[in-house]
């Protein structure tokens, strides 16, 4: 740009400030909203993770193909065969999300621990902000003694204190000493349980509390991260790994039976930390990007109405000898200057609107921290408007002729109208608008169809005035140590925190588990049923949970046949569970259920054989969007576990408990923390985050592209009205009707539009399938969204053509004549 250019620029915009300020606000909204947008994309998906040389981190999973499991966890034998034998890692580490009670302070807490090899902060390539990390040296059975706190509990719980190292920190009853603090803004690159990991502890895997011995069936290590050899690519190393594998398989064919086909598979450890949120992130850039175009097609036809308005200036700049390349470059000056304008009002507002939209997101976005307004953001957002000033001003700019100057300045001279080159490029812009706006309307009524669906799918139980709240039961490094070794122990505590609860006023029913509804999803467990021989597909898995005899009851879900759990099915009686709906039809189809015997595991398992005393409704224990699988329920007197969820249903208000109910959990054992406490309502809205976020961002940007795509026929109508004055006079002089002249200018404004929304139809039909993974209970074509969608397009073309209709009717054909 040339200062003579900029300045002849600025006084044009001065003379025209409504015209200057609907563009820059027009452009500002579209730059703003793929600027904060383009943040979380950047922080999210593009961002290398923030280690020495990320490409070559992998997460390591064991896979059962064959009875339809994933992720079943990795046994201590199988590590220790990746960090030996297998010459595709640098480096291996097993880690374990744990949860874990920490005591010593005014009440206790409870904390998310991470159980790790010892190697792991060396594999990471991680540096201390104080102290040292767990390294080689602290090399044990069991666990070790040393703990490292992460930057956040260090600042919460101990205020930043430099003199934390060599204090004491309790976890379990065991006694940790600090010797570091892992650097400001690390987080642990893979899944936890509900929060950011606040204790490290390294671990062998074996020995006290685990097996001094472990089996190599026994996978008891949730997962592995792992650093591949220098130079050695994911592709590489997983085919390496499948010939290690099998070579596993033929060695050890007991522990790897043929039916599972068991596999270990190498994931780079970003695209396991982002899971399935790139299609939701992408999708969003994407609307708004779209969104931003139909603003430049709004704003390049009010440049070419503009030009227009100015083509006697332009041509007698040319009869003065510009040159056509003079006056492009001129309106591509003014249309930059425009877009910069509008880039640094977007930015600003991007900036402030940024935390509204992270307030939005789901709680589970990963690398949630990371994201703001950067170096990188600003690149794009120059970026954004400098592609965005040529886009819009291209158009006007190349329908400057550089022929025919003589008969130009006589046709500018009597106020002609528009050229038929021009007119044509208006209406390919907004056909093109329309188009694009139908394709954000059709992906905005799938996402909120989606998200009525689950909003409107059955739970299998009653949410509303019944809560969980959450508990640990220690477990001691030292069994000996451990109040609830046994399960009688545990059961003690059940039925004393049951009694309890019960008593509270307000309450009418509690129950205890080990999983609830909406919580964290379980993994499916392998189970034999009696007389089925051993098959292939996900007819052989479930998820196990521990339930205590009123536990359906509180929840509200309904008893389909048999009996329910009591008090008299504990130790030392026969050992009894109930299935779903699901599990029953898939293990016995067509067959009553109750009386039939399963047990946990494959046909080799030594596990009791349960038999089936009641068949209960399908309760979606792992969020509203997760698929069905079939559920075994067992008695919390004959199988309990640490890990429990207290269910209450109450009179009124279930939060007003929550407090009572933690004192009293506490007077049993005040080494207990109580937390996670929330009512089932919000547990359902918490798993309609995701949905719910993309459903609000999409409808939005389709309301606004409507709204411009309706500004936009409007403009050009108004436009062609102003434009053809004069003929349209004439017409009424010689004794055109109304009628026709309203006709008229309908099909001028109707038929781009109709254009574009068959465009934009066909173009929807074949882009949605990239929305399948975001959709549940809808067709990616579904006919109401593909009906309304277009008629409501439609429809604002046609209100957008009413006004210049009616005004073209009420020219009168005298001041028509005399019109310039």
């Amino acid at each position: 740009m040339r200062m003579n250019d900029v300045r002849y620029c600025l006084r044009s915009l001065a003379r025209t400030p409504g015209f200057t300020a609907t563009v820059i606000l027009t452009l500002a909204l579209g730059i703003g909203a793929n600027t904060a947008i383009f943040s979380i994309v950047d922080a999210v998906l593009l961002r290398a993770l923030p280690f020495p040389h990320p490409e070559q981190l992998v997460r390591v999973v064991d896979n059962a193909p064959g009875v339809n499991a994933r992720d079943i966890g990795m046994s201590p034998p199988e590590l220790t065969d990746l960090q030996g034998r297998a010459d595709i890692f640098e480096s291996v580490a097993g880690v374990w999300p744990i949860d874990g009670n920490s005591t010593g302070g005014g009440r206790p807490e409870r904390i998310e621990a991470l159980a790790i090899s010892f190697n792991y902060f060396e594999l990471l390539g991680i540096k201390p902000a104080l102290g040292r990390l767990i390294d080689s040296q602290d090399r044990t059975t069991g666990f070790a003694n040393a703990c490292v706190i992460s930057y956040d509990f260090w600042q919460r719980n101990f205020a930043g204190d430099p003199h934390v190292l060599g204090k004491t920190l309790r976890e379990d009853g065991d006694a940790y000493t600090i010797v570091g603090v892992t650097p400001n803004g690390f987080r642990h690159p893979g899944r936890t349980l509900s929060s950011e990991v606040d204790m490290w502890a390294a671990t062998a895997f074996s020995g006290d509390p685990f097996p001094a011995e472990p089996q190599r069936n026994n996978n008891y290590i949730p997962g592995a991260v792992a650093r591949l050899k220098p130079g050695l690519t994911v592709a590489q190393a997983q085919q390496r790994l499948d010939a290690f594998v099998a070579q596993l398989r033929t060695q050890f064919p007991r522990d790897y039976r043929p039916e599972t086909r068991f596999s270990i598979q190498l994931e780079p450890l970003k695209d396991a930390l982002i899971g399935n949120v790139r299609t939701l992130l992408l999708m969003l850039l994407g609307a708004v990007g779209m969104m931003l175009v139909i603003g430049c097609v709004n704003i390049a036809n009010l440049l070419l109405a503009r030009a227009a308005g100015r083509q006697r200036e332009i041509v007698v700049r040319q009869a003065m000898g510009a040159t056509r390349w003079r006056l492009i470059r001129q309106m591509l000056t003014e249309s930059l200057l425009l877009a910069l304008a509008a880039g640094f009002a977007g930015v600003i507002g991007a900036a402030a609107s940024l935390r509204l939209l992270l307030e939005l997101a789901p709680s589970r976005l990963p690398r949630l921290v990371e994201i703001g307004i950067d170096a990188r953001v600003l690149v794009f957002s120059v970026a954004v408007c400098l592609l965005t000033g040529v886009l819009f001003g291209l158009a006007p700019a190349l329908q400057t002729p550089a022929t025919e100057l003589a008969g130009r300045l006589r046709e500018a001279g009597r106020g002609g109208g528009s050229s038929r080159r021009q007119a044509f490029a208006t209406a390919a812009l907004v056909t093109a608008e329309f188009a694009i706006c139908l394709i954000l309307m059709t992906g905005a009524g799938l996402l909120v169809r989606s998200f009525w669906s689950l909003t409107n799918a059955d739970p299998g139980f009653d949410p509303h005035n019944a809560m969980v709240a959450r508990i640990w039961l220690p477990q001691p490094n030292n069994p000996h140590n451990d109040p609830y070794a046994r399960v009688q122990d545990r059961a003690v505590f059940i039925r004393e925190a049951l009694r309890r609860a019960r008593a509270l006023p307000g309450v009418s029913a509690a129950a205890m588990s080990t999983s609830f509804p909406m919580g964290a999803r379980g993994v499916p467990n392998a189970v034999t049923v009696e007389g089925r021989a051993a098959g292939t597909g996900d007819s052989t898995l479930a998820e196990t949970v521990s339930v205590s005899p009123d536990y359906f009851r509180v929840l509200g879900a309904p008893q389909v046949e048999g009996r329910a759990f009591s008090d008299l099915d504990q130790l030392g009686s026969a050992i009894v569970g109930e299935v779903d709906r699901g599990a029953a039809a898939r293990f016995w189809p067509g067959e009553l259920p109750v009386g039939k015997r399963i047990k946990l595991g494959g046909q080799q398992s030594t596990n009791p054989w349960v038999t089936i005393v009641g068949v209960v409704g399908d309760i979606r224990h792992d969020g509203m969007d997760a698929d069905p699988v079939p559920h075994l329920y067992l008695s919390l007197w004959q199988r309990a576990g640490k890990v429990l969820a207290l269910e209450v249903r109450t009179t009124g208000d279930p939060s007003s408990i929550a407090e009572p109910l933690r004192r009293e959990i506490q007077a049993i054992d005040p080494n207990l923390p109580v937390f996670g406490i929330a009512t089932f309502d919000h547990l359902i809205q918490s798993s309609l985050a995701p949905h719910r976020f993309s459903a609000q961002l999409m409808a939005a940007f389709a309301i606004l592209a409507l709204l411009l795509a309706a500004l936009g026929a409007y403009g050009v109508l108004a436009y062609f009205v102003g434009q053809r004055t004069r003929e349209i006079g004439v017409r009424m002089a010689l004794g055109a009707r109304g009628g026709s002249v309203v006709r008229m200018v309908a099909v001028q404004g109707l038929r781009p539009a109709m254009l574009g929304t068959a465009i934009g139809l066909a173009a929807s039909l074949l882009l949605g399938r990239f929305l399948a993974t975001l959709v549940y209970g809808v067709s990616i074509a579904d006919p109401l969204v593909f009906v309304a969608a277009p008629a409501a397009l439609l429809a604002t073309a046609i209100a957008a053509c009413v006004i210049p209709a009616r005004r073209a009717t009420r020219i009168d054909p005298l001041e028509a004549l005399r019109y310039e």
